[in-house]
Order: structure tokens, then C-alpha cells, then sequence
């Protein structure tokens, strides 16, 4: 019995992706894309379909070039930009190095702090910072910037200097709807199996993958059932 189990979850699965890329079409409207939850490796093949060059671009990046060109029928020019250069050694952490070809790192992550806690010693790392790090850090390369480890501590300390929370991953929607759901108090002495069965939940409808919307959804239900 426990076999048949298992062999009807990998079906499912496969099933569930088959039904992602039938979704994914170049005439799909940007509300259909952001309605709907794609894994990267469907995004990739996606991508690869309109003429968009993948590369190593993360999830966050792919949604991104995919949703322009529903918006406009174009394909953005730009490749993305890799952190290091094939065949060559990484750079030397110092603040007036350019930054070629960067590691990321345990080693650069406490370089860049250090050039921060110089200026501010007591200030403490704040959750997202190394991501909006690297988005800004890869942006900047992509536009042709000439940066150096000192602007990159900079950055560094004005995310980390930031009032409240930094903006929340868009890519990181699984990560997000699990905190709202323990945060919410109406889930207080749930499990983690719960929460997870709740965003399997929203994950198959259409509409936003967040907490809120499954709040919305579960109200509405229980509005109507009363």
C-alpha cells in the first residue's frame, strides 16, 4: 500500500508540471504568469522558448524578463551577468578592488561586514541583505557601472541601516507565506505540516501565493458554509 502511495505522488508531480508548462504560452496574459506558481527549471524551458538567453539568471530574475515580454512581445537584449569570469582567480577583497569576479561567499560576506561594523559597530545583519546585495550589485555590472568593494560595503550598510523590514523576495513566496501563517494568531499551535498543507493549498488556485489571499479564500469558504 505505502508503495502505491508513493507511485501516486510522483505521478502527481509530474502531472503538476506537465499542467505548469501547458499554462506557460507566449500569448498568456502578465496576470495569468503572476497568478500562477512555475518552478525554475519550468521557467527555463519557458524562456528558452521566447529567445530569452537563461544563462545562470536566478528565479526572481527569469519572472522578470519573462513577464516583459508578455508586456511588450520583446525580448530584453541584456545577458546576465556572471559573478565570476571563467578561469580566473576571485578578486582580492580590499575596498579599492573593482569587482570582476566576485564570490559569494562566507569569506566576502565577512569582508563586507567588517567594512561596515568600522563605521557602525553595534549594527546588526538584517534578513534579505546579501540578496538585495546582489541584486543591486548584478545590476549595476548589467548597466555597465564600474563598482568597487567599497561601494559594495556601502550598500551593505545602508540595507542593513534600513527602518523596519527590507522588501520581501518575490521568488521567495514558499518562505513568506509560512511566516505569515505563524505569525497570524489564529494559527497558534498549528504544525509546520499544516502551514505547508495551507500553501499547497493557494498554490493550486489562481490568484496571489500569499497568506493573505489563503485568509481571504478560507473566510470566504467559511462565510459560506455558515
Amino acid at each position: 500500500m505505502a508503495a502505491r502511495t508513493g507511485s501516486f505522488g510522483v505521478n502527481h508531480l509530474g502531472r503538476q508540471r506537465e499542467n505548469a508548462m501547458s499554462k506557460l504560452r507566449p500569448s498568456m496574459s502578465v496576470k495569468e504568469f503572476d497568478d500562477g506558481y512555475f518552478y525554475v527549471a519550468e521557467l527555463k524551458v519557458f524562456a528558452r522558448q521566447l529567445g530569452i538567453a537563461v544563462g545562470r539568471r536566478r528565479k526572481l530574475e527569469l519572472e522578470a524578463v519573462i513577464r516583459h515580454f508578455l508586456q511588450t512581445g520583446l525580448v530584453l537584449p541584456a545577458k546576465p551577468v556572471p559573478d565570476r569570469r571563467s578561469g580566473e582567480a576571485r578578486d582580492r577583497l580590499a575596498a579599492e578592488s573593482i569587482v570582476r569576479n566576485y564570490v559569494d561567499d562566507a569569506r566576502t560576506k565577512a569582508f563586507l561586514r567588517d567594512m561596515v561594523h568600522a563605521s557602525v559597530p553595534s549594527l546588526k545583519d538584517k534578513s534579505g541583505q546579501w540578496y538585495w546585495l546582489n541584486h543591486w550589485r548584478r545590476m549595476q555590472l548589467q548597466a555597465g557601472e564600474r563598482i568597487t568593494y567599497a561601494d559594495l560595503a556601502n550598500r551593505l550598510l545602508e540595507l542593513m541601516c534600513t527602518e523596519g523590514r527590507l522588501p520581501r523576495i518575490a521568488a521567495a513566496r514558499f518562505n513568506n507565506f509560512i511566516t505569515d501563517f505563524r505569525e497570524d494568531p489564529i494559527n497558534i499551535g498549528k504544525s509546520r505540516a499544516e502551514a505547508v498543507a495551507a500553501w499547497e493549498h493557494i498554490k493550486s488556485v489562481p490568484g496571489p501565493k500569499t497568506y493573505e489571499a489563503y485568509a481571504s479564500l478560507k473566510s470566504a469558504a467559511g462565510a459560506g458554509s455558515s
